[in-house]
Parts: structure tokens; sequence; C-alpha cells
């Protein structure tokens, strides 16, 4: 298949949550079929409501201005399939995933005549899939591995890693994965395994027992940020946060953190403490200081100098609308102009509690995705704001009438989902200040 063609055939699989298939066994089946790639590199999985991308995003960079050659595993992607896949902070080309998506799709077609699967890979099962191939034939010394979602049936749960990590637990996906942060942290808590570390992030005491006890029925040592490190913010310009970091392994004085918001302190912690984990690997202050300067992830507090000042920003359950606002509130802005849209299996009217009071425009449009909430369902939930809601046709003209409407000192923020951060992104970029 040339890169067109593999694009196709990816979209006849439909929606990735939509046609979701949780379970490991057609995953497991691929893997035997190419050989066991998943085996041939050493890895970081990652799992968390809220955080994990910019985790994945913080060890990768800590990784690669170590000196090791890495491989990053994340969704979703803002605008190319091919941004899940990197090797050394960089997405493999069109003509790599083209050639991966053929070999897998063969495999699998292979293994579908002999009744060795069920039925045909999921769209996330296939990426996956591609991406364990891609780090076992670029021979990556080490891969950093999102799960999608959830944790003990999530296609990446094939991998044994020498490092887990759990983000946090919050209420997101409840039909997937349960409706109380104790059932999802349950979920999540299935990529600890056993005698291998895991770092924890979360506090909250009903799902931190949830994790203790999986850590201690498979005799994995576990470190809870909560009391394993401590973190003092030195400097905060503009959003951005030096810190001093105490861990067990060591003390960091004045790490700058590329990333904005309070929030990236504690993941910044989560990475520093993963990577002081690895078995096989030591990694020096100075690689720990320099990826932490130098992480990027795009759509996340991503600021833009545009037709007007843009912040781009993929909050997408209550916990991230919750960090945004905080954020807004912090950076006392004064005039905001929300470009808003999610999908409809969200908890649309929690998110709107935290951001649309702080709105002088609220713009709302469907996003380009089959599972986008009706924008006048939107509007009727949140009746209270109507004086400051405008309903669009589509979101690149919410977004240009929010450029409009703000003023020179004002801000337009774009949230609610990656999806529409992956929508308006290339229109953003086209658009900013030479």
């Amino acid at each position: 298949m040339n890169h067109t063609e593999t694009l196709k055939s990816l979209a006849r699989r439909g929606n990735e949550v939509q046609m979701m298939h949780l379970g490991l066994h057609r995953t497991i089946a691929m893997m035997q079929a190419l050989g066991n790639p998943q085996e041939q590199f050493r890895s970081i999985h990652i799992a968390g409501t809220n955080g994990k991308g910019s985790v994945a995003a913080m060890v990768e960079s800590i990784l690669t201005h170590a000196g090791w050659k890495t491989g990053l595993y994340t969704s979703p992607h803002l605008v190319r399939v091919e941004e899940r896949i990197r090797i050394s902070g960089r997405q493999i080309s069109s003509r790599t995933f083209a050639a991966l998506a053929t070999r897998i799709a063969a495999a699998e077609a292979d293994l579908l005549s002999k009744k060795a699967m069920d039925r045909g890979l999921t769209t996330f099962e296939f990426l996956t899939c591609c991406a364990f191939l891609c780090f076992a034939e670029k021979k990556v010394d080490v891969a950093v591995v999102e799960v999608g979602l959830g944790g003990t049936l999530d296609s990446t749960n094939v991998i044994r890693p020498e490092v887990s990590v759990i983000t946090g637990i919050a209420l997101d996906h409840q039909n997937y994965l349960g409706n109380t942060l104790t059932k999802i942290a349950g979920e999540k808590a299935g990529i600890i395994k056993d005698n291998i570390p895991v770092v924890s992030g979360c506090c909250a005491e009903s799902p931190r027992r949830v994790i203790r006890k999986r850590a201690k029925d498979v005799g994995a040592p576990l470190i809870e940020i909560c009391d394993a490190c401590r973190i003092k913010i030195r400097r905060r310009i503009r959003g951005h946060r030096s810190i001093d970091l105490h861990t067990p392994v060591r003390d960091y004085r004045n790490l700058r953190l590329s990333l904005a918001g309070e929030y990236q302190t504690r993941n910044a912690a989560l990475a520093v403490m993963a990577t002081e984990n690895l078995k096989s690997i030591r990694i020096q202050d100075q690689g720990v200081r320099r990826g932490l300067a130098n992480a990027r992830w795009p759509g996340r507090l991503d600021e833009y100098s545009s037709r007007r000042r843009t912040l781009m920003d993929g909050a997408h359950n209550p916990e991230g609308a919750q960090f945004l606002r905080d954020y807004l509130v912090e950076q006392k802005e004064k005039e905001v102009h929300f470009v808003f849209g999610a999908v409809r299996d969200k908890n649309i009217k929690k998110m709107a509690k935290y951001l649309f009071p702080l709105a002088t425009t609220i713009h709302l449009a469907g996003i380009v995705n089959s599972r986008s909430a009706d924008p006048a369902d939107i509007a009727d939930m949140h009746r209270q704001f109507y004086p400051r809601i405008r309903i669009h046709p589509n979101m690149h003209e919410a977004l240009l009438a929010a450029w409009r409407q703000c003023s020179r000192s004002g801000l337009v923020v774009v949230t609610g989902s990656l999806y529409l951060i992956g929508e308006l992104l290339p229109l953003i970029q086209r658009s900013c200040r030479k």
C-alpha cells in the first residue's frame, strides 16, 4: 500500500473509540506472528486519566537528551497519524508508516484466513502493532508507550516494561472503565506487572488503595510521588515554572519546565522518577535538566501569536477543564473568547461549569468527528450563558468569529477536545505572525 491507500484502509476500520473491542488476544496473536517485536526493546508504560501524554513527552525528551535512541507511541494524533510514532523525537515518515501498515495488514490477513483471530484489528490495535514493529526494526534503546484507554485490556498492555507509571485517576470514559474512581483505578492498575517498579501520581485515597493492593499482590515496588518527592516552585514566568525537585535518588535544583501549567510540576516529578527507576539505563542530571527544558507536547496550554493571541488546550474532561480554568485565572486573563467543541460522551456540562463563567463570548460548532456533540445541545445545556453564546456552521467559522470579537489585549481559547485541536491547528499555525 502507498500512503493514500494506507489512510483509506485505516479509515475503513472505523472510529477508534466507537469501534473499540477491548482485549489483548488479537494484539498477542499479531505480535507472535511478527516474531514478538515488543520483546526486542526496553519500555516505559504510562497510564492515567490526565497527564499521561505530557509525562510521556517529558520522559522521551529526558532519554533523548541523555543520548539514548528512543521510541514514543502516543494517541490520539492532532493532524497526521504519523505523529503517534516517533523515533528520537521525530515522527516517522509517511513512507515508513505505509510500509509498516502493509506488513501488518498482510500478517492480519494471514491470521484471519487461518481463523487465528476472531476479527480484524481495530484502528488502535493496528497502530499499536505498527509502533511496536517500528521500534524493534529501528532498534530503539527504550520506547515510551502511552496507554490508549484504561490499561488492563488496552492493546499496549502486551509489553513488559522496565517501569510502569500511573499519572492519576479521574472520571472519564465511564462507559468503558466504570463509573467510580475505584473501578477506573482497577482498570488502569492493570498495567502493573509482577516485580516491575510502578511510579504513581494518584493521591486520592480510594483509587490509591486499589493501586497499592495491585502492586502488593504482584510484588511490584510502588513509588508514590505524594510521599516520595518534594516539589518547590522557584519561579513562575508566563505560566512556566522552574522547580526544585527532591526524589529518593537525587536533589535537582532549578529545573526549568518547557510545558506550561501548575500541574506540569507533578508530571515532571513522575517523568523524572520513571527514568530513575529504569534498571539498565542511568540518566545523569544534565539529561534530566535538558529534557525537561526542551520537552514539547503540542495542543496542551499551547499559545500562538496568531490574528489574536490564541491558546490551544486539549482539555476533554472535567479535571482537564479545571486545570485550564486555574491557568487562565492565574494568568489574570480578563477577556477570554472560547472556541469550544466536544464529543457527546464527555461530561460537557461539568467542563463548561469550570470554563464558561470566564468567557466574554463562547463560540460553538460541531467538530469533524462522528462522535461530535451537537452545538445546539451544548447551548441548551447552558441557557444561563445564552447572551455570550454564538453557534457557527463549522469550527473554522467559529475561530474566525472569535478572532474578530477579541480585542488586541484579549485571548482566544480553543478547547474541549483533542480532535478540535487537530482540526484548527493548521489554520492557527498558518495565521501566525511572521
